[in-house]
C-alpha cells in the first residue's frame, strides 16, 4: 500500500466538509488555480468512492512517480526511511522536483521498496 499524501493536497482540502465523492473532490480541485498538475493527476487516480475525511483521501492518494523519480531511487538499498531516501537523492544531485516530491513522504514510515512509495 502506498503511504503518501502531499502537502498541497492536505492544504487544498483541509477546510472541506466531508464526506465527499471523488468527483466532488476533483471539482473542488479544478477551481483551484494553484494546484499542481501532479496533485491533479493523483486526485484523478483516487478510488471511485465516498471519502469520509481527509485522512481517507490521503490513504488513497498515490504519488505520481515519473521516470525521473524511478531513476533516482532505482539503486537505493531498501528498506529505507525518509531520511535515508532524502540523504541518498541529495547525494546523487537529483533535481529539485525529485527532492521536493520525496520530501513530502511521511517521516515515521520505513519503506520496503519503491512500490511503497510509488504506484
Amino acid at each position: 500500500m502506498t503511504i503518501y499524501c502531499n502537502r498541497e493536497i492536505i492544504s487544498a482540502f483541509k477546510d472541506v466538509e466531508f464526506p465527499k465523492t471523488k468527483k466532488e473532490l476533483i471539482q473542488i480541485a479544478n477551481r483551484m488555480d494553484d494546484l499542481s498538475e501532479a496533485s491533479n493527476i493523483a486526485l484523478n487516480k483516487l478510488d471511485d468512492k465516498i471519502f469520509k475525511d481527509l485522512d481517507e483521501v490521503c490513504e488513497n492518494v498515490k504519488i505520481v512517480c515519473d521516470r525521473e523519480i524511478h531513476d533516482a531511487l532505482k539503486d537505493l538499498t531498501f528498506p529505507a526511511t525518509k531520511y535515508k531516501i532524502m540523504d541518498y537523492v541529495r547525494s546523487m544531485d537529483c533535481s529539485a522536483t525529485v527532492i521536493q516530491t520525496l520530501d513530502d513522504l511521511p517521516d515515521e514510515i520505513v519503506f520496503k521498496s519503491i512500490d511503497d512509495i510509488c504506484k
